[in-house]
């Protein structure tokens, strides 16, 4: 059996421009080189900008190959490439930038470190969020962000403190104060602590949700559940209805040798994209590095990884501290306390997971949710231990769902199910993620309800290192492989064994 290639699904994407305290959104088509200059009579510039730090014909933006660039054309003043300045190559031409989720591109003065306001912000994003972004006018002396509606900029997220954030104008120029929150502000990629200085344009971020200062003003995009009507027909989604979430990259991900020397590659070549709101599944024998990649894209362990992991254009690796309140685990193993009630042991959960500062009252309503939304309700008064096996995983999940956990990585949550619980887990599974806005990530074993899944990666091992084979949906596993499901994972693990 051969290596199987990997295949991958194109989705759209959003430059959302800031300049002179507005914000516009330009959804691109991948047929279109986007022609980026100054506005005049005779421009043929498909974004057209007012600042005069604008070269007529700045820059422009393609797609090659699924694959979106930035290509500078040598104006007078440059472009910023995530805070370094675009440089050309020793025979004076620019390369082409090759842009990804979260990529910031800027025309400002020669230093960042004393940026002005006649510069213009690019953030180019495929989730679909340009026209989600609003405007605040720092028009008071403090301006507060908080999860309580008594600020002046409502962030209704579980895991936002009731006051999170103030921004404070003093003598013209602008800080921000973090107000003791639990999952922190952060400056630039930075957390900090108390107060800090403002530059223009610089971004300001509490977990996913996006603040960037602009002259006066606050460009802010705060994320929306989007919920959905959860489709009673088993039938396969439109991936494209759905925004590309995470994005991953991994060249590899070596950890020591048991031997004692030298280091065991695990993983090679992992490039894969996850949409919001999907239910997703990895499989493939063991020892094909599900686990690995799980743990790569959930942010828990990616000691020895080379490569890079974005949560919403944010680097996992490098700031998951800033996306750890959003991201949930739930092992194979449930790790609760079996003599509490199923109510007593979220109860608690919540408690621990949730900002000080959430009452008894937003609680106990988030418990009651998560109980009806995994429909346990019925058992809240039980003693865990007394539950069923599928009762106790729903738990697990639980646990997770009452700190509003957006990403939700879940190994094997069918074992010990029989035939019949697992496959109304896993329907619980596709209502969360359909109906809440949940991204559920599984590993899984038996392929049987394969059909309840929107997206499929197949893992593959190949001398000894777990590869991807494919990425897509089911439909499109079986048209790429011409065999179903079961077929093509048998053709995997008996590919791995003779390997062994």
């Amino acid at each position: 059996m051969e290596t199987m290639p990997y295949l991958s699904i194109s989705s759209s994407a959003n430059l959302v421009v800031l300049e002179d305290g507005a914000v516009r959104s330009y959804p691109l088509n991948e047929n279109q080189i986007w022609k980026i200059g100054r506005k005049n009579p005779e421009s043929e510039n498909d974004i057209e900008l007012e600042s005069k730090i604008v070269s007529r014909k700045h820059g422009q933006i393609q797609s090659v190959d699924g694959e979106w660039y930035y290509i500078e054309n040598g104006s007078l003043n440059g472009t910023y490439y995530n805070g370094s300045k675009i440089k050309a190559n020793d025979h004076g031409e620019f390369d082409a930038v090759k842009l990804s989720n979260g990529d910031i591109l800027r025309i400002d003065s020669d230093s960042l470190d004393y940026p002005e306001e006649r510069g213009v912000f690019f953030l180019f994003t495929t989730e679909g969020i340009g026209n989600q972004w609003k405007t605040v006018t720092l028009n008071k002396k403090e301006i507060s962000f908080g999860r309580n509606e008594e600020n002046d900029i409502t962030i209704p997220l579980s895991y936002v403190s009731g006051k999170h954030m103030v921004i404070r104008r003093r003598d013209n120029e602008y800080f921000v104060m973090d107000c003791d929150s639990m999952a922190g502000t952060w400056l630039n990629g930075e957390e900090i602590h108390g107060e800090a200085k403002l530059k223009e344009k610089d971004m300001i971020a509490i977990c996913d949700c996006i603040m960037i200062l602009c002259g006066n003003k606050i460009i802010y995009n705060i994320p929306v559940s989007k919920n959905r009507k959860t489709n009673q027909n088993i039938e396969e989604v439109d991936l494209s209805d759905h925004p590309v979430i995470l994005c991953a990259d991994i060249k590899s991900r070596k950890v020591k040798s048991n031997r004692g020397f030298g280091k065991k590659e695990l993983i090679k070549d992992i490039k894969l994209d996850i949409q919001e709101g999907t239910l997703v599944a990895i499989i493939g024998d063991t020892g094909a590095g599900k686990s690995t990649v799980m743990n790569c894209l959930n942010g828990s362990d990616t000691g020895g990884m080379e490569g890079s992991v974005k949560y919403k254009g944010i680097n996992l690796i490098k700031k998951f501290s800033q996306l750890k309140w959003i991201i949930g685990s739930v092992p194979q193993k449930n790790i609760f306390n079996e003599e509490m009630t199923v109510e007593e042991q979220l109860m608690m959960e919540a408690s621990r997971m949730l900002p000080r500062d959430t009452s008894k009252t937003e609680i106990k309503d988030i418990v009651n949710k998560t109980l009806k939304q995994l429909g346990i309700e019925n058992v809240r008064n039980n003693q865990i231990a007394k539950c069923s096996g599928g009762e106790q995983r729903r738990v697990s999940i639980g646990m997770q769902l009452v700190a509003d956990k957006q990403f939700i990585c879940m190994d094997e949550p069918e074992a010990g199910l029989d035939p019949r619980n697992k496959r109304n887990l896993f329907e619980t599974l596709r209502n969360l993620a359909h109906s809440e806005g949940k991204t559920i990530l599984t590993i899984i074993q038996d392929v049987s309800d394969i059909e309840l899944f929107d997206k499929l990666i197949i893992m593959n091992k190949v001398d000894n290192v777990g590869r991807l084979a494919f990425s897509g949906t089911p439909n499109e596993a079986r048209e790429h492989f011409g065999k179903d499901i079961k077929e093509i994972y048998g053709l995997i693990a008996n590919k791995s064994n003779s390997e062994n």
